[in-house]
């Protein structure tokens, strides 16, 4: 038995305090609080959880029944089990079964306390340890499943958001922009030199350059914007605007100018980055397009700027999806 196990003894009486410390701390328990109230002990328990309360029902001001309920709640909020015992008197006892449905674990008749309590409250460690091991490896396994999870939304190269992540962002922005108004705008950024550096140069020396243009292009857009690697050779900002209007090629021309052409010192000699750049939007009066429309019409025209080496832009409509279906 785990007599370490912090234990709150909940009672108005001075006298049934006194006997339930004495028998715990006889039995070996060593963690033992005392409130004269249930909101004593609810403040007690918001400094600190227990795992067993063992309380009074029938107490001025806040019950037992009250106690429990507002006891699941916390236990809720916290992700943590508490066995809850409650002191009854021989009239209480025929409520026992609604007493259950409030939460209550057991009960201990005060005619009995001296024979029956430390039994009680030996089940209930057994109980109590199990429940919260059990929550514990829960939330380890929840906390492993999140790390996988955000392993698997970075690029392990820039440490920036990768296509999944692209995905998941893009489909929050396109939300807010069908309820709340404004416009999202997706830039996609090709590093059209790209298959030249990777054949001319290290390994090492691609990755850097990579690394260099995601860096710098973090520092070129705002701390709200979010920038993302969807390829290996291109990148993502995603926007949002108040209005469609913010959302052309004029609008985001410093990022071109800042990138396109910067120069990177490698082990082969200096290399310039070469960027091909799209801005396309989207807004409510157009229609909200899904996130493979939209990212599908950014990537055309960024092909487009691809191949005639000026920035496009464009504004997704869904009269146009409909006449490129028919």
């Amino acid at each position: 038995m785990d007599s370490s196990l912090p234990v709150l003894v909940v009672d108005d009486a001075r006298f049934s305090r006194a006997i339930i410390t004495r028998s715990l701390n006889e039995a070996g328990f060593v963690d033992v609080r005392i409130a004269e109230s249930g909101s004593q002990a609810l403040s007690q328990l918001e400094e600190r959880s227990a795992d067993i309360v063992v309380s009074d029902w029938n107490m001025p001001g806040m019950d037992g029944l009250e106690l429990t309920r507002r006891i699941r709640d916390m236990d809720e909020i916290l992700d943590h089990f508490t066995y809850i015992m409650l002191l009854s008197s021989q009239e209480e006892m025929a409520a026992v079964s609604q007493a259950f449905e409030h939460g209550v674990d057991d009960f201990v008749s005060k005619s009995a306390l001296r024979t029956y309590l430390l039994p009680r409250v030996w089940a209930a460690c057994r109980i109590a340890g199990y429940n919260n091991g059990l929550l514990a490896r829960n939330r380890q396994l929840r906390e492993r499943i999140g790390t996988l999870e955000r392993r698997n939304m970075v690029d392990t190269l820039t440490g920036l958001g990768n296509e999944r992540f692209t995905d998941r962002a893009l489909s929050d922005l396109l939300r807010q922009v069908a309820s709340r108004g404004g416009a999202a705008c997706v830039i996609l950024l090709a590093l059209d030199n790209y298959g030249e550096l990777a054949a001319g140069l290290e390994p090492p020396d691609v990755d850097r350059v990579v690394r260099a243009a995601a860096t710098r292009l973090e520092y070129l857009v705002r701390p709200m914007d979010v920038v993302t690697r969807i390829r290996p050779d291109t990148f993502a900002v995603l926007v949002h605007q108040p209005d469609i209007e913010h959302c052309t090629k004029e609008s985001f021309h410093r990022i071109h100018a800042e990138l396109h052409g910067h120069r990177l010192d490698t082990a082969d000699g200096v290399q310039s980055l070469q960027i091909a750049m799209a801005v396309c939007a989207a807004h409510g009066a157009d229609g909200i397009p899904t996130t493979d429309a939209l990212l599908a019409f950014a990537q055309d025209r960024l092909s487009s700027a691809v191949q005639t080496g000026e920035v496009t832009d464009g504004i997704w409509r869904e009269k146009r999806e409909e006449s490129e279906s028919a």
